[in-house]
């Protein structure tokens, strides 16, 4: 089961960078029912932060966005994507034969 979850994580990834922030808290929330996952708020004298733990990945941060935030980054890291670099952009390079052509 672990490697079925595992293998939706680029999945998850790679639709997150096309959805608004809005579009992003639903796609969390959505997955988290879908995988069995936790996304909890904070809770009196336990914690005073946001935990998110998704795909095995977990993170948390003083707001819903910066656990979303927190946990993008180090599922990033974990989960390498085409094309994606360490900060989290895509640079994209025209081929070699069209440089310097007009």
């Amino acid at each position: 089961m672990m490697d079925a979850l595992r293998s939706r994580l680029p999945a998850f990834l790679l639709n997150l960078e096309c959805l608004s922030a809005d579009g992003q808290m639903d796609a969390f929330v959505n997955e988290v029912m879908e995988t069995f996952g936790r996304f909890d708020p904070p809770a009196g004298d336990r914690t005073h932060r946001w935990e998110l733990d998704l795909h095995g990945i977990s993170a948390d941060g003083a707001t819903e966005e910066e656990a979303m935030a927190n946990w993008k980054r180090l599922a990033r890291q974990t989960c390498k994507l085409d094309g994606t670099e360490d900060d989290g952009f895509i640079t994209v390079h025209p081929p070699i034969k069209q440089i310097g052509a007009a």
